[in-house]
C-alpha cells in the first residue's frame, strides 16, 4: 500500500543483565560510563559494551525495537510496534560514511587505513551503496519535516554551534599527548540519528508511563530561570537586539532572529553558546515520586514526556526503561504469585527469559560456547577479544560520538508527528490488589534515580576537566591563532569568548604593576618600540611593555556605549574595545619549570579585527556620544614622536663607583638642636659645648654633573632592571617575615600545649 516503516533497534542489554543481578548492581553503583579524552571507564564488561551489545555489521544481535508504520509522505504515524528482535546489520558505517553516501561521494578513502575489529567503518559494500543511499535519503527527508514542524509550531531551539562546538577532537601521538585539536564536525547524519532517538525516547515514555504511572522512569528539563539569560540580554541589547526568554518558544525566534539580521558566525554561536550555558540541568525522576507543582515536560526538547531508551550500553536509566517497557508489553498472568506481608510489593513474574549466554558469574553453560561463537573461527575470536581492551581505552573522540548525538538531542525541541493510532499497542497499566505489576517499586527507582543523577553530573564534570587538562597539554607546545569575540571590559583588560573551542577566557592588556603589555604595531608604532614584556607576556607575538601606558574604562548603563580605551603617551594613536567586538588572539600556554602544574591557556591579542577603531586622539576628554573617525599616522611622523632609546651599554652600578665622595665640613655652621635647660652649676664640672653637633653637604664635584648626564642617559630597560630587582628584595622580605611570623605562632601553639599538658 506504499506504506512506510521505519525502526529504531537497540541492543537488549537486559537479556544479558537479569534485574538485581551481580552485573546488575555493579551497572547501578557506576550509573553511566565515564569519557575521558584519553579513555572510557564503562559501566559494562567490554565483553557486553564492544561486542555483544553492539550492532555489529555482518552479525546477528538480539534488540530491542520500536518500528513505526508512516503513510507515504512521511507526515503522519499509522501504528506503532514494541518488541525484542534479532538485528543482522548488512553495514556498520561511519557518520562521515554515511553522509558521503548520501551526498554521492565515495564512503572510503583509497589511503585510508581498515579500523580495528569491533569497529564501524569497514570498507562499505559497492553492490549496497544504491540501497543505503536510498534510505539514508528516506530518512533524512523524515528528519527534515520533524524538524521544520518543530520550528514552525513547536517552537525548536537550536543550540548546535555547527563546528564550533564545544565537542573537540583530540588527536594523540603515540605517547598519548595531544598533537591536533578541532571541533567535531556537525554533519546532517548527526541530527538525522538525533531526529528518529528523540522520536523513540518519546514514545517509550508515553508507554511507560501509561503502564506504570506511579514507577516510571522519565527525564524532565524544568525551565531555565530567566536571571540566568542576564548576560546574554546585555550582549544582545548591545547589538541592537532584542531577548526575550519567557518560554522555550519565544528563545527559539529570538536566536532565529539573530541569524536573520545576518550577525555573524561569531555572534551566533556566542549567543548560542550562552542560551545553553544558561539552561538548567536535566534530571531523572520516579513519577511516583514526583514534587508538587513540578511537571513532567521536557523544557530544552519542548516535549510533555521524555525518557532515555537509546543507549542502554552506557546509561543505567535505559536499562531501566528497558525493563518498563519490556514489562509493559507482556501480559500479566492470571496465576501470578504476589506477596502480601503487611506492605505492597512487587509482584513475581518471570519477564525474562534466561540466557544461553555464558555467564562470567557462576561459570556455566560452558557446553554451549561452541554455539555461541559459531560464526567465528579460534583466530578470529582470539583476535576480537584481544581488540576489546583496546577498544575499552580508546579515546571517546576516535571511537564514539555518542556525546555529540546528546548535545544535539538537548539543542532539539518539541515534537509534532501525531500517531493516528498511538493507542492500538499500547497496554493498559494492570494492577491486580492494588500492588503494580512493574519491576521497580517507587521508593527503588527514586533511589537509584538520584544516583545516577550525582553520577551524571560526575561525569560530565570528569569529562569537561579532562578536556581542559588536554588543551592545556596542547597549548603548551603548540601556539593557536584564531578569532574571538569580546563579551566585557575590564580595567586591566578583555573578557573574551572563542568559538573554535567554547572557551571563554581573560584578555590582560596590563600586568599586576599596571604596565601596559601590547603590541605597538597595533598602534603605527615601530616594532622595537617599548620595554621587552615582562613574565605572563613573553609568549605573546610582539608585545612590548609600555611602563607609561594607560587602560582607561569608560563605562555607561548602555553597555553598547561603554569602552576600553588604550594610551602612550607621546603617541597620539589610541585604540577603543567595545562589547561584541571581533578580535583576533593568540592562545598559548606558559609553562615554569618551577611548576608541577599545567597552568590554564592563555589568551593575547594579537591583531585588531573589523569591529575595532583605530582612532587618532583629539587630546580632550572623550566625549561617549562622539564617534571619532579613525585617521592613521604615518610612521615618518611617529619616529620624531616615539623614537626609541638607544641602550647605554654603561650601567648604573659603575657610573656610581666612578664618582668619588669626600665631605667638606670647613664652611658649615654648627647647629644645635636644643639648649638645655639653666641648671644650678655643680662644683669641678665644666661644660665646653651644648647640644649636638652636625655636618652637611659635600664639596661641590665635577663629577656630580657626569652623574647627572649618565643617568638621564641610561634607557628605561636598564631602570626598569633596577626596580625589578628592588622588587625582588622586597619581596624576599616579607617572604622572611612571614616565615619568620609562622615560626613564632608554632612556637607559641608549642607552649601553649604544654602549658594545658
Amino acid at each position: 500500500n506504499g506504506d512506510i516503516e521505519v525502526g529504531v533497534h537497540i541492543a537488549d542489554v537486559t537479556h544479558f543483565i537479569p534485574q538485581n543481578s551481580a552485573l546488575d548492581n555493579e551497572a547501578v553503583s557506576r550509573g553511566t560510563t565515564f569519557y575521558l579524552v584519553d579513555r572510557r571507564f564503562d559501566m559494562l564488561p567490554s565483553l557486553l559494551s564492544s561486542d555483544l551489545c553492539s550492532l555489529h555489521g555482518k552479525v546477528d544481535r538480539l534488540a530491542v525495537s520500536v518500528i513505526w508504520t508512516l503513510t507515504p509522505d512521511l507526515e503522519n504515524i499509522k501504528s506503532t510496534w514494541y518488541g525484542r528482535t534479532v538485528i543482522h546489520n548488512v553495514q556498520a558505517m561511519t557518520y562521515e560514511q554515511a553522509h558521503n553516501i548520501l551526498h554521492g561521494i565515495a564512503p572510503d578513502h583509497s589511503d585510508a587505513e581498515p579500523p580495528p575489529p569491533l569497529t564501524a567503518g569497514a570498507p562499505v559494500d559497492r553492490n549496497l551503496i544504491p540501497c543505503l543511499k536510498e534510505d539514508l535519503a528516506r530518512l533524512t527527508t523524515l528528519t527534515r519535516k520533524l524538524r521544520k514542524r518543530r520550528e514552525l509550531v513547536g517552537g525548536a531551539v537550536d543550540l548546535s554551534s555547527g563546528d564550533r562546538g564545544s565537542e573537540l577532537k583530540f588527536t594523540l601521538d603515540a605517547n598519548g599527548r595531544p598533537v591536533k585539536v578541532s571541533p567535531k564536525k556537525d554533519l546532517e547524519i548527526h541530527h538525522t540519528i538525533a531526529e528518529l532517538m528523540i522520536l523513540s525516547n518519546a514514545f517509550v515514555a508515553e508507554t511507560i508511563f501509561k503502564s506504570f504511572p506511579d514507577s516510571s522512569l522519565l527525564r524532565i528539563h524544568r525551565p531555565a530561570n530567566i536571571e540566568n539569560f542576564e548576560e546574554l540580554e546585555k550582549l544582545m541589547g548591545a547589538s541592537g537586539l532584542s531577548f526575550d526568554g519567557r518560554s522555550n518558544k519565544s528563545l527559539a525566534q529570538t536566536l532565529k532572529e539573530v541569524k536573520s539580521k545576518g550577525q555573524g558566525s561569531i555572534t551566533d554561536s556566542l549567543f548560542q553558546s550562552l542560551a545553553t550555558r544558561a539552561m538548567s540541568e536535566a534530571q531523572y525522576i520516579c513519577t511516583g515520586n514526583q514534587e508538587d507543582g513540578v511537571g513532567l515536560s521536557h523544557y530544552g526538547l519542548g516535549i510533555e514526556m521524555y525518557t532515555h531508551f537509546t543507549s542502554p550500553i552506557r546509561r543505567y536509566a535505559d536499562i531501566a526503561v528497558h525493563h518498563l517497557l519490556l514489562a509493559s508489553t507482556t501480559k500479566v498472568e492470571k496465576n501470578t504469585n504476589i506477596i502480601r506481608a503487611g506492605t505492597k510489593q512487587r509482584a513475581t513474574t518471570n519477564l525474562i527469559p534466561e540466557s544461553d549466554a555464558m555467564s562470567i558469574l557462576k561459570a556455566g553453560n560452558i557446553s554451549q560456547v561452541n554455539n555461541a561463537i559459531q560464526d567465528h573461527t579460534d583466530g578470529e575470536l582470539d583476535q576480537k577479544l584481544k581488540h576489546i581492551d583496546s577498544n575499552h581505552s580508546k579515546s571517546n573522540s576516535e571511537v564514539d560520538e555518542n556525546d555529540l548525538l546528546d548535545s544535539l538531542i538537548e539543542g532539539a525541541t518539541e515534537l509534532v508527528l501525531n500517531p493516528e493510532n498511538s493507542n492500538g499497542e499500547i497496554s493498559n497499566n494492570t494492577n491486580i490488589g492494588d500492588v503494580p505489576l512493574g519491576p521497580y517499586r517507587t521508593t527503588e527507582l527514586t533511589r537509584i534515580c538520584k544516583h545516577i543523577n550525582i553520577q551524571n553530573r560526575v561525569a560530565k564534570l570528569s569529562s569537561k576537566e579532562c578536556q581542559q587538562l588536554f588543551l592545556s597539554l596542547y597549548f603548551r607546545s603548540h601556539v593557536e591563532v584564531t578569532t574571538a569575540v569580546i563579551l566585557g571590559l575590564r580595567q586591566n583588560g578583555l573578557w573574551v569568548y572563542v568559538p573554535k573551542f567554547d572557551l571563554k577566557a581573560p584578555l590582560f592588556l596590563s600586568d599586576r604593576t599596571a604596565n601596559l603589555q601590547i603590541n605597538p604595531t597595533l598602534l603605527n608604532l615601530p616594532s622595537s618600540s617599548g620595554l621587552p614584556p615582562s613574565s605572563g607576556f613573553s609568549d605573546a607575538t610582539g608585545c612590548r611593555m609600555f611602563p607609561d601606558g594607560k587602560c582607561v574604562l569608560h563605562t555607561d548603563d548602555d553597555e553598547a556605549k561603554s569602552m576600553l580605551e588604550v594610551k602612550i603617551p607621546g603617541c597620539k594613536n589610541y585604540l577603543t574595545f567595545k562589547v561584541l567586538d571581533v578580535i583576533t588572539i593568540q592562545i598559548s600556554c606558559e609553562v615554569s619549570n618551577s611548576s608541577a602544574r599545567v597552568p590554564p591557556p592563555r589568551v593575547h591579542l594579537l591583531s585588531l579585527g573589523s569591529g575595532i577603531k583605530h582612532t587618532k586622539s583629539a587630546n580632550q576628554s572623550l566625549d561617549m556620544k562622539t564617534k571619532t573617525k579613525t585617521k592613521v599616522v604615518l610612521k615618518s611622523e611617529l619616529k620624531s614622536q616615539c623614537a626609541p632609546v638607544e641602550l647605554s651599554s654603561t650601567s648604573m652600578f659603575q657610573v656610581l663607583c666612578s664618582i668619588p665622595l669626600s665631605p667638606n665640613l670647613s664652611d658649615i655652621p654648627m647647629r644645635f638642636e636644643c639648649t638645655p635647660k639653666q641648671k644650678t652649676a655643680i662644683k669641678g664640672r665644666v661644660q665646653t659645648m651644648k647640644g649636638r653637633l652636625y655636618f652637611g653637604a659635600f664639596k661641590d664635584n665635577p663629577m656630580s654633573e657626569t652623574l647627572t648626564n649618565e643617568f638621564n642617559s641610561l634607557s628605561l630597560e636598564n631602570r626598569s632592571q633596577m626596580s625589578n630587582y628592588d622588587e625582588s628584595r622586597r619581596i624576599e622580605r616579607e617572604a622572611t617575615s612571614r616565615m619568620q611570623r609562622r615560626a613564632a605562632e608554632k612556637r607559641n601553639n608549642k607552649i601553649s600545649k604544654s602549658k594545658r599538658k
